[in-house]
């Protein structure tokens, strides 16, 4: 699956076009008003009669988080003139989860969300194997619902993102990685499945496809736009606001686009070295300041930005084919007004 990169909006245009028309307080409200719900729902499936299951699962899912996607899921299926259930929410979150054990694994990661990876607390075989539990528990509930799409829908999905691990895997130290390759890895790792609780919503409330189509573009570009900013954000944030260490990228050999951008774009002497501090990134983690300053006064960063402010506007046009009413729902303000809050959220 690919996606091409957007041509840049400046931020006036990007201003005007952008009419979520709520304040950040409340789309908060309203979105943590939905993710009780979906926390209830977690609670009630994550079941398992191996309590160590529980355990390790618990302390995954119940490590903070924001709920993202269950509340996607939910608003779709109203925005689509349908009710979401909560009980089939839980399957984003679980497989949201699931992602998390695994890429800790591969990553060898000691904190996320501001505390132990599960790995370094129940190790390695442990958390791969509630993994694999908490995505066979997303196909139970998946399972529940009789629209076939319903699971289909599930099943491309996790293909998808299957592959994407694979090819981030693939292209990790991968200092010439194109803009393509990493929106093909950001796509399958992050968007799909952002859009695929959007479409799964769209789907559980019995919409015809072509609303259900807009949805899942929303979500697509929704993904993309919040991934880009995480990709920014580790370039410039802080392990307070992100709840892992910042900068992790570039010493997993992880290359996204802010490093793109300046090997692409920055004179010659930069670029080139900023190739040669990341060579030396393995042997020497000391020189990763070095090589995030070079990244940030070279545009990288903002450039970043820039590209993560036109995919969610992107997504704001794609629900155009249910703007077709004066008086605009909760649920499709809520969905509008999500994508201007991804570009400015912090954590």
């Amino acid at each position: 699956m690919s996606q091409q990169e957007s041509t840049p909006k400046d931020d006036s245009m990007l201003k005007a076009e952008f009419n979520g028309g709520l304040s950040e307080a409340e789309l908060k409200r309203r979105v943590l008003a939905l993710a009780e719900p979906a926390d209830q729902a977690l609670k009630d499936t994550l079941t398992s009669h191996v309590p160590f299951i529980e355990e390790v699962s618990d302390y995954i899912v119940f490590s903070g988080g924001k709920r993202l996607r269950p509340v996607l899921y939910l608003l779709a299926a109203s925005a689509a003139g349908g009710q979401g259930e909560a009980r089939q929410a839980a399957i984003f979150e679980f497989l949201h989860a699931a992602t998390l054990l695994h890429d800790d694994v591969v990553d060898e990661a000691g904190l996320r969300r501001g505390r132990p990876a599960a790995r370094t607390k129940y190790g390695n075989d442990a958390v791969i194997l509630v993994g694999d539990f908490l995505f066979s528990k997303s196909y139970s509930l998946a399972a529940e619902v009789a629209d076939h799409r319903f699971i289909s829908a599930l099943t491309d999905c996790t293909t998808i993102m299957a592959e994407g691990q694979v090819l981030e895997l693939l292209h990790t130290g991968d200092l010439q990685l194109s803009r393509q390759g990493y929106l093909d890895i950001i796509v399958s790792k992050t968007a799909v499945l952002i859009a695929a609780a959007c479409q799964m919503g769209a789907i559980h409330a019995g919409a015809a496809d072509e609303v259900v189509a807009s949805l899942y573009d929303y979500g697509m570009e929704l993904g993309i736009a919040f991934q880009m900013v995480d990709d920014a954000l580790d370039y410039v944030g802080s392990e307070h606001e992100f709840g892992k260490p910042v900068g992790h990228d570039l010493a997993e050999g992880k290359i996204t686009l802010p490093f793109i951008q300046v090997r692409d774009q920055a004179p010659t002497e930069a670029a080139e070295h900023l190739l040669e501090l990341a060579r030396t990134i393995p042997q020497d983690p000391e020189v990763i300041p070095e090589a995030k300053e070079l990244v940030r006064v070279h545009g990288g960063v903002e450039h970043t930005f820039e590209q993560a402010k036109s995919h969610a506007l992107a997504a704001q046009k794609a629900l155009a084919p249910l703007l077709n009413r004066d008086d605009l729902s909760q649920d499709l303000e809520t969905l509008l007004a999500l994508a201007p809050y991804v570009i400015t959220r912090r954590n």
